[in-house]
């Protein structure tokens, strides 16, 4: 090879190592056995490991936990780099976690590309971007969007999500029995008149707490407005259900809200209804149980409701 050809040749080498090795996207090279035999130092900083850590190892070993965006483990079948070495196909805009020593969870989107000679996937090479911001940004804003932000409960529209679930599992199988419960805190508008919002809002976030304790796992608990809330209660008969709005009544009664040196009593009506598989719409159980919450109302408020 004539010397300029070489020296052309060697300075686009330098430049594509200067580029590799400076990029912040991560590089990996893997063999056809999906071993990884190099990375550049954006993959070794993604991974929060050595080079000589990685060489060698093959990304879906057992040590290496990865995860789904939904929390479940990711398949080691479905990693990008073994997916492209097996099929001779590219993989694009896979999003895992992983842990990396120091930084807890890192979440990256990997693309692997197979390198193919005779139409044999000989080698691949995966690019791994660093994407927690992202994620933990999106989840925020899920979770805004699903939450009530003075109470931290669920908000109106997550709880009709749930609820709309149930009622689709109710009607599969007639014989599960479950119930919403409606409640309305009495007199909440003398709270606000005599101590001031912040009383109020002190109020909302207790009662919130004290209801949140209260329920089991499964249970739906969310603030649908104002001094309004919504419950469900999965698995849950109507004798269930009425206890329990029992004991929320009482508990609520019986630990009133303390700011500064005021003690603000609190108590609270509290409707019933049960989804009915003869139901053809999951509005008919809320209306029913806002029925049954304005009965307890006018029965004088802090009082339990079955509705009929």
């Amino acid at each position: 090879m004539p010397a300029d050809e070489l020296a052309a040749l060697r300075e686009r080498e330098q430049r594509y190592r200067m580029l590799v090795e400076t990029i912040p996207l991560g590089l990996v090279w893997l063999d056809a056995q999906g071993q990884v035999r190099s990375a550049n130092p954006a993959a070794l900083h993604i991974l929060g490991l050595s080079l000589a850590q990685l060489q060698g190892r093959v990304p879906i070993e057992g040590r290496w936990r990865t995860i789904a965006e939904d929390g479940s483990d990711f398949p080691r079948d479905r990693h990008p780099a073994q997916v492209a070495l097996r099929t001779g196909e590219a993989v694009r805009d896979v999003v895992m976690g992983i842990t990396v020593p120091g930084r807890g969870d890192v979440w990256i989107r990997v693309n692997a590309q197979p390198l193919r000679v005779d139409g044999a996937a000989l080698e691949a090479y995966a690019s791994l971007e660093d994407i927690t911001e992202q994620v933990r940004l999106s989840r925020e804003l899920r979770q805004q969007a699903s939450t009530d932000f003075l109470t931290g409960l669920a908000n109106r529209r997550s709880f009709m999500e749930r609820l709309e679930t149930e009622f689709q599992r109710v009607r599969r199988y007639p014989r599960q029995a479950s119930c919403v419960l409606a409640l309305d805190l009495d007199h909440f508008k003398r709270v606000n008149d005599t101590w001031g919002h912040a009383a109020g809002d002190a109020v909302l976030r207790q009662v919130a707490a004290l209801m949140q304790r209260a329920v089991r796992r499964p249970d739906a608990l969310a603030r649908s407005g104002g001094e309004e809330f919504l419950l469900l209660l999965p698995d849950t008969g109507r004798d269930a259900a009425v206890a329990m709005a029992e004991r929320l009544r009482l508990r609520l009664r019986a630990t009133p809200t303390r700011v500064g040196e005021t003690l603000i009593p609190v108590t609270i009506s509290i409707g019933v209804s049960a989804i009915s598989p003869a139901d053809t719409a999951a509005s008919q159980v809320l209306a029913r149980a806002d029925a049954a919450l304005y009965e307890a109302k006018r029965a004088g408020r802090d009082a339990v409701r079955l509705a009929g």
